[in-house]
This record gives C-alpha cells, structure tokens and sequence, in this order.
C-alpha cells in the first residue's frame, strides 16, 4: 500500500536532516513543505529521497500540511514535523491499520527528543496517557507529528482549517471521526523537541489548550485566530 509523508519546514535547516535521515529505508514519496530563509529548502533539495519540494512561506503548519497533501499521490497521508524523528518502521505502524476499510485515520504517542526526567514524564502523561483515556470517550486528538489519514477522506473533509495555526491536529482529528474510524496505535511512538513547551511552560501551554477546547468543544464558540 503506497504512502506519502508529508513534512512542513520553516526555518528547520539545523534538523531537517535529522528528520528525514530515517525514510531513506522506508518506501514512502516523500514531500517536504518548506519556508524560511535560513537553508531549509536548500537542505530539502539536496536530500536524494525526497520526491517532492514544495515552497509555502504563508501561514502556519496546517497551511503548509495542506499543500503537501495536494502535491502527494499516495493513497495515505502521513505527517510529522521537522523537528521530529520517527522509527524506522514507522510507515508500516501506521499502514498496518488501513487494512480495514473503516479506519481513516491513524495516530500515536510522542517522547522528547531532549534527555530530561522533566519533559519524559509530562510526555508521557500528556502525550501518551491522556491520549489512552480520552481516545475511547470519543475525544481523539491526533498529533500534527505523529498522525496519518486516507487521502480521500482528508480531502472530503477538507484537510487542517488554515484560519487556526493551533490545534488544528485536533480540530481536523474530531472532524475525521464522520467519515471513519481513528486508530490510537500506541507502538507507533515518534520523538519529537520540547523546545516549545520549554519555551512557553507546560502548565501555560495546557491552560491554552483547556481554555480552546473548552470555548469550542463545550461552549460551542468559533475558533478565534487571535487567540491562538
């Protein structure tokens, strides 16, 4: 079963290479969404497996997945993020689902790349474990760098809402769930960096995203751009 990877890129050019080095042995047509000024696309041409290179400086990620996804051919979307590493048999993890015809979305866990207690536990706690317990109550949120989707369905649907520049993973996830089911696959666990929870605090980014599902998902407001 044939599969794209999609990888969003601004300003990555230090882990580009880092990100892409592990689908050299796996067959995917790989599309690399790229921006910035800082040798990222440079870096992305200069990869011999990378199939496809796509320059998009507007917007956010969800933008730039929605034009990786309209340059791909494959039946199945993947897509991780540039300061991400997935396993090597990543693409099979994630495959190994759409052998059922009602599965059209696939999602899993994430550790840090960086080598503290500190972020392995929270990651652990909030990119694995609560994934485990709201997954079941309907409440799937399947992350921007560890999630796939078929491309049929994800065009029905619309692909990520380009107005939101956050959790706009989730907001696409929760919208997947009319045309199929979304699979929490547990083994599929990618490495991502944790420079932005560093950057801006666990407990300030999880108050966002309280405060966003709470306005959308439970007082039924719209998504407001400005706030996120």
């Amino acid at each position: 079963m044939d599969a794209a990877v999609i990888v969003p890129a601004y300003n990555e050019a230090e882990s580009l290479a880092r990100c892409l080095a592990p689908f050299e042995s796996q067959p995917v047509e790989l599309v690399v969404v790229v921006g910035g000024d800082d040798g990222t696309e440079q870096v992305a041409r200069d990869t011999p497996f990378v199939d496809t290179v796509v320059r998009c400086d507007e917007g956010g990620a969800g933008i730039a997945r929605n034009r990786g996804a309209a340059a791909a051919t494959a039946p199945i979307l993947l897509f991780t993020d540039a300061d991400t590493v997935v396993p090597e048999d990543w693409v099979r993890l994630h495959l190994r689902h759409y052998t059922d015809d009602e599965v059209v979305g696939v999602g899993g866990p994430a550790r840090p790349l960086e080598d503290s207690l500190k972020h392995r536990v929270l990651f652990k706690l909030l990119s694995d474990y609560w994934y485990r317990v709201s997954w079941p109550l309907g409440f799937v949120q399947q992350p921007g760098f560890n999630c796939s989707f078929r491309a049929d369905a994800f065009e029905a649907a619309g692909g990520f809402d380009e107005d939101i520049p956050f959790m706009e993973d989730t907001e696409l996830s929760l919208r997947m769930k009319e045309y199929g089911r979304i699979v929490y696959d547990a083994d599929s666990c990618v490495a991502t960096s944790a420079r932005r929870e560093a950057d801006e605090g666990y407990l300030s980014l999880f108050a966002k995203y309280v405060r966003g599902y709470a306005n959308h998902y439970i007082l039924r407001r719209e998504f407001d751009a400005d706030y996120f």
